[in-house]
């Protein structure tokens, strides 16, 4: 990051930008009806470019107007610019400097995976004008309702607020308020701050941001101690600099929650900070702008989806405040703010010798089609869920490979957050095709359906058999290990290959079909599909000697996830976009860093033979060329033994052999110089060796 917080060679250059709003914006301080912006703008002599912004609120930022423009404007005059130049009593200015490098370098980027959650903001009007914004904001699917207090009458505002609940009742709905200090100023009701939070008790507040004005650290301290509406903390933090003095200030007044805008904090990295030390002394956060254009609040929003780790709403919605904002792709829908790109028109679905549209009329004129097959219920079903009830979760059945296939649910949000992953990582583009032949009901196969919905792109979905038929030339395509091996040789026409749903073997890995580039993926239904990936065709540049076997190439992170290793070697998986917070899976890895891992196999499956412990899809593994020539399938699994507590047993699919040839294999297995000893079979068994209907073997 270090190299990131500065360039050179550059062209730096301003642009005055004031926000205009489209009604006055009224709090208890004072009422705005334009606010000062700039826009920063870095471009090196290849025409790369990043934009930031410095925002400004009168009277609560620390910069003047005239002394932020000043110092941009002698920035503009260099041919370098570093953050850590910047003076620490300008935090509109390093916040617009920070913003532009990271955009510059691309990590500031306004694209991310899913939606935020995000609070509806009510400004300060007649009682009627606030009740209206309510009623607009829960029309437009808002949970989280934050209103501006103190400007009216205490015992007014208190009625006002008691019919806002009673419109929104505290099991579905979040109230906040923000009082901007108004509670701490003398009023003609004689109240005084306390007791009109505890008047405020039975209406179930989420929380109060900046009760009393700011510097009342002793009375502050008692309300955050005594009040039965949580304390937020907001301009409170404006000022507050070195690490020291921020901790100084949490741990004494130790509020329930921080407010954090990072164009009155110093920027991003310093908010960080603050988050820093909220967590370690058990202070809830969230973020919200300084109503900067939608430069600002797309750069505060990218990185708010990388800090968060909880699903409180974040306060940004406030991109539609102006009348002259700044163009952008973001978007609000249903309480959520998004990065979605605009489809300049929705892909194409093929199935079954039918076409129509992935929109909603599409999905309809697909469902009441009468001319298609059985097997396409579920697809119709699938679309029609999609399109038609946007607030209904979306539910997922599990493999069953591991034990009793059951349902899992996931939010629509953090379904578009995998589908996104995997649109931006294989760089899918408008228009492309995509191809399936898995089945709907599970995750894979709806994933695939939901990226050409997400992404803008054409899939063809064909019957989900083990030898499925594509007629036409894909860009991507999705198939099971099984599947692919099935298709050889004669291979569809096909640009990229994701394999999932089973294990790739060494000599499917050594045969696959030639000029496509094959992905294997790592997930499961809990993780919504892959979370990891690994390419396992061989690459042009790539020699015979640098072709790695599979158990020593590691699965790489898609963007958004992190890993981590349990003590007993469990990979630990989080994915904050798909609501995926320290899963404990139950595979074993070698952890290489937090972005990547290598594969080791499954800790249920593990055998304890006389205390040695065995791992079954590593026996497999190395077993796969002496089993290759027998061309059956094959399993590696414990039977119970007095002696030794559980027995290695290689289960194989055939007519028994004779005793000599049994003799014969267990003898070659257990002379692999990469084997180690007792982990070869000492018995084989014959049957048949159970699979899913995708090609997963059976372990029960």
């Amino acid at each position: 990051m270090e190299g990131r917080k500065s360039v050179k060679d550059v062209k730096i250059s301003l642009t005055r930008h004031p926000l205009v709003f489209k009604k006055p914006a009224r709090t208890s301080r004072n009422v705005l009806k334009s606010k000062p912006s700039f826009l920063l703008t870095i471009r090196d002599r290849n025409g790369r470019t990043g934009v930031g912004e410095c925002s400004l609120i009168p009277g609560l930022s620390l910069e003047s107007e005239s002394k932020a423009e000043d110092y941009l404007m002698e920035l503009t005059k260099l041919d370098s610019i570093e953050l850590n130049s910047i003076p620490e009593k300008l935090p509109a200015v390093r916040f617009a400097v920070e913003t532009a490098l990271n955009d510059f370098y691309r990590d500031g980027n306004e694209r991310w995976s899913g939606g935020i959650e995000i609070n509806g903001l009510v400004w300060m009007e007649s009682i009627e004008g606030m009740l209206a914004q309510v009623d607009e904001l829960v029309a437009k699917g808002f949970k989280t309702i934050k209103l501006k207090v103190g400007t009216m009458p205490f015992f007014e505002e208190l009625k006002m607020l008691e019919e806002i609940r009673r419109r929104c009742p505290k099991d579905e709905f979040t109230i906040r308020i923000d009082a901007n200090g108004a509670f701490g100023t003398p009023a003609e009701d004689g109240l005084t701050s306390i007791e009109k939070l505890e008047a405020m008790e039975h209406l179930c507040l989420h929380s109060i941001e900046q009760p009393i004005e700011v510097g009342k650290f002793f009375e502050m301290k008692e309300l955050c101690l005594n009040s039965p509406i949580p304390i937020a903390l907001d301009e409170e933090l404006i000022g507050v600099h070195k690490w020291n003095d921020r901790f100084e200030l949490l741990d004494y007044l130790r509020p329930a929650f921080i407010v954090l805008k990072p164009s009155l904090l110093g920027g991003l990295e310093s908010s960080e900070e603050f988050i820093e030390i909220a967590e370690k002394l058990d202070i809830g956060w969230w973020a919200t702008s300084a109503l900067e254009s939608n430069v600002g609040l797309a750069a505060i929003s990218g990185w708010t989806v990388k800090m968060r780790k909880d699903k409180i709403a974040q306060g940004l919605g406030t991109g539609s405040l102006f009348t002259n904002n700044t163009e952008t792709t973001l978007n609000i829908s249903e309480g959520r703010l998004y990065s979605h790109h605009n489809k300049t028109k929705p892909g194409i679905l093929f199935c079954a010798g039918l076409t129509c549209e992935l929109s909603k009329e599409g999905a309809l004129e697909f469902k009441n089609n009468l001319l298609r097959p059985k097997w396409t219920d579920g697809i119709a079903e699938a679309l029609d869920i999609w399109f038609n009830h946007l607030t209904l979760p979306l539910k997922f059945k599990t493999s069953g490979s591991s034990g009793v296939a059951r349902e899992i649910t996931h939010s629509r949000e953090a379904v578009i957050a995998s589908a996104e992953a995997t649109i931006e990582f294989f760089d899918l583009k408008e228009g492309c095709r995509l191809g399936m032949a898995l089945p709907i009901d599970f995750v894979a196969g709806r994933l695939m359906l939901i990226r050409a919905i997400v992404g803008g792109c054409d899939i063809e979905i064909v019957e989900p058999t083990s030898k499925p038929i594509f007629e036409n030339p894909i860009d991507f395509l999705s198939l099971t290990p099984h599947q692919c091996t099935s298709l050889l040789p004669s291979f569809p026409k096909a640009s990229c290959l994701l394999l999932g749903g089973g294990a790739v073997s060494e000599n499917l890995r050594q045969n696959l079909p030639k000029g496509v580039e094959v992905w294997e993926g790592f997930g499961m239904t809990e993780t919504i599909t892959h979370v990891a990936v690994r390419q396992i065709s061989k690459r042009e540049t790539e020699t015979e000697t640098e072709f790695k076997s599979l158990s020593k190439m590691p699965f790489v992170a898609l963007d958004g996830i992190y890993f981590k290793i349990s003590e007993r070697g469990n990979l630990i998986i989080s994915a904050t976009a798909r609501n995926v917070l320290d899963i404990i899976t139950d595979d074993l890895v070698e952890l290489i860093d937090s972005k990547s891992f290598i594969w080791i196999g499954r800790e249920s499956h593990i055998i304890n033979s006389g205390g040695i412990k065995v791992n079954p899809e590593f026996v497999e593994r190395e077993i796969r060329e002496i089993m290759s020539p027998i061309n059956c399938d094959y399993i590696i699994l414990g039977r119970k033994d007095e002696l030794l507590g559980e027995m290695v047993v290689l289960k194989i699919d055939i007519e028994e052999m004779s005793i000599s040839a049994e003799i014969k294999l267990l003898k070659a297995i257990a002379s692999l110089k990469n084997l180690p000893h007792h982990h070869a079979p000492r018995k084989i068994e014959y049957g048949k060796v159970s699979k899913t209907n995708r090609g997963k073997t059976k372990r029960v």
